[in-house]
């Protein structure tokens, strides 16, 4: 994936949290709730990341994970041992909190890094590092 495609999700999901939070997309913000987007954001781009590498690993398999929530319960069901039922019953979130070690551990890729580091400047230095240095 090129970077403008990395911007580009980053964008939307960030815009996803802002109409969540009900923020504007500029001007005087609130810092703890900007804050707060920025890290739902980054949760959010880091298992879409996750999702992206899963889904061409398992590209070559007779079963076609085309959406982050297919490739979630696949990873589910590997990682926990669950039956499809289990796994489709859960939400996202759900889904990717039952695998945090994996996402703790998950590396981006280095464009992946790069548009981090571009759009968590607005936290303060030691925040947006300690989100972002696992995944290095």
């Amino acid at each position: 994936m090129d970077k403008a495609a990395y911007h580009k999700r980053w964008d939307h999901l960030e815009q996803i949290q802002r109409e969540h939070s009900n923020l504007p997309e500029s001007g005087i913000e609130n810092r703890s709730a900007l804050h707060k987007i920025l890290t739902n954001t980054f949760r959010e781009f880091v298992v879409a990341c996750y999702c992206d590498h899963w889904r061409e690993v398992y590209q070559s398999s007779a079963f076609s994970l085309t959406s982050d929530r297919d490739v979630l319960i696949a990873r589910a069901i590997k990682a926990h041992h669950w039956t499809p039922g289990i796994a489709t019953s859960l939400t996202n979130y759900d889904l990717a909190l039952s695998l945090i070690d994996e996402l703790a551990t998950f590396k981006l890729t280095e464009m992946a890094v790069h548009v981090c580091y571009m759009n968590l400047q607005d936290l303060p230095k030691a925040d947006y590092q300690a989100l972002i240095g696992p995944h290095e």
